[in-house]
């Protein structure tokens, strides 16, 4: 009798949940844009605490191999097992501050080095703006000034726009500085808000990589806990438990793999575009290599998402390096998609092209650019899943069709 109360309960459990599942989808569909505004919301209040959890996910491989070098120099597998501990203790704590400590100084490198030439150029962009404006102005004339039919569109034109402009400083500009002075104070404190949650991820980011062994304990017991130990069953089939964990550690390999070697195949691609346009003495080269630098870590997208605006940018200066540049960037992305991005990345997500680009199109306009980064590993998960579902029934199907055959 309480066997069959106990399959009445774990029924209308069944029966609860996928009800709830149903609803929970359809309610998603049809209110995703006030869903992504709470989740937006919810993520605003977390940032310190995101910031501080994808620190410690980057940074907790370099601090597990600083312990692993202390522990050889130690000799800690020939110490007692309680003066080992001790020496653990002490040698994760150096290993979290060395990983720190490194990263803060590639980042302090980085800004030092970037971001002065960085402002320079921009400064050096607006300040020759005008001249700009004043050849493509010129280049125009040029072009129209045998076409009486051309000059007079483009005078009729230039009223219009001269008329546009003069409406808008008129009647938006000048009525709303005061929202835009407004608009620039919230910009700024902004940044000072940003810095606040980066200072803040880093404490956040020292408890995770500290308590990270203690994290993991506790997330398999939950596991364990709430899908406890099948009996009876099958010698082929696995526990639940066990096989959510496997499939924790496969979406944790694609998604650090394809994280961590995008941020390194685009940081190598920045410095080798950054080499050669000092080397041809192209115009604002420190801008052009960052740009392209980090749209590189956009799968697929990236490159033209960068190439475009330098090319522009280096066509008003010098329209012969121009050429060169978008040259170059052809060369160096067929460098990367087949040399340099497979050698680093490997086979991480085991996806065909057409699926990278599925996923980050899905992604990304789901979530925007962080979609587009993360989409292709998690899209990758998903598909390795339903790959070995798939894989399941067929070999549960060929099983069942081979019994048949015994039968007959």
């Amino acid at each position: 009798m309480k066997e069959k109360w106990r399959n009445y309960y774990h029924i209308g459990l069944a029966a609860f949940f996928t009800i709830a599942m149903c609803i929970t989808f359809f309610f998603i569909m049809f209110r995703f844009d006030e869903v992504r505004s709470g989740l937006k919301m919810v993520a605003g209040i977390l940032r310190p605490f995101i910031y501080g959890a994808v620190i410690a996910y980057l940074l907790i491989p370099i601090c597990k191999w600083f312990e692993q070098q202390f522990a050889d120099a130690a000799e800690l597998d020939k110490k007692p097992e309680q003066k080992a501990a001790k020496y653990r203790k002490v040698f994760s704590a150096l290993s979290i501050f060395l990983s720190l400590f490194l990263f803060c100084l590639v980042i302090y490198a980085l800004i030092a080095m970037v971001v002065p030439q960085l402002i320079s150029s921009v400064l050096i962009l607006v300040e020759a703006l005008p001249g700009y404006v004043e050849t493509v102005t010129s280049w125009i004339e040029k072009l129209v000034e045998d076409n009486p039919v051309m000059i007079n569109y483009v005078e009729q034109y230039s009223e219009d726009m001269m008329q546009t402009a003069q409406h808008f400083a008129k009647n938006s500009l000048v009525p709303n500085i005061n929202n835009i002075i407004t608009g620039v104070s919230a910009s700024l404190w902004t940044v000072v808000l940003a810095l606040k949650d980066l200072i803040i991820g880093l404490i956040v980011a020292v408890y995770l990589m500290g308590s990270r062994t203690t994290f993991s304990r506790q997330a398999k017991q939950i596991v364990h806990a709430i899908f406890p130990e099948q009996k009876n069953l099958e010698s082929d089939k696995e526990q639940r438990a066990d096989w959510i964990l496997r499939e924790t550690y496969i979406l944790n390999n694609y998604l650090g793999g394809f994280v961590k070697g995008k941020l390194l195949d685009s940081l190598i691609i920045g410095l080798i575009c950054m080499v050669f346009t000092v080397i041809v003495e192209m115009p604002y080269a420190v801008l052009v290599s960052v740009v392209i630098g980090v749209t590189n870590i956009i799968p697929f997208f990236g490159p033209f998402i960068g190439a475009i605006p330098t090319s522009i940018l280096i066509l008003i200066v010098d329209p012969v390096k121009c050429v060169y540049f978008v040259i170059f960037i052809l060369v160096l992305q067929q460098f990367d998609g087949n040399i340099l991005g497979p050698k680093i990345l490997g086979e991480t997500t085991n996806l065909n092209s057409f699926w990278v680009l599925f996923a980050i199109l899905l992604f990304g306009g789901l979530f925007g650019v962080p979609g587009m980064v993360l989409g292709v590993p998690i899209f990758a998960f998903v598909y390795q899943l339903i790959r070995e579902w798939v894989h399941k029934r067929l070999k549960l199907s060929e099983k069942e069709h081979k019994m048949e055959e015994e039968k007959n």
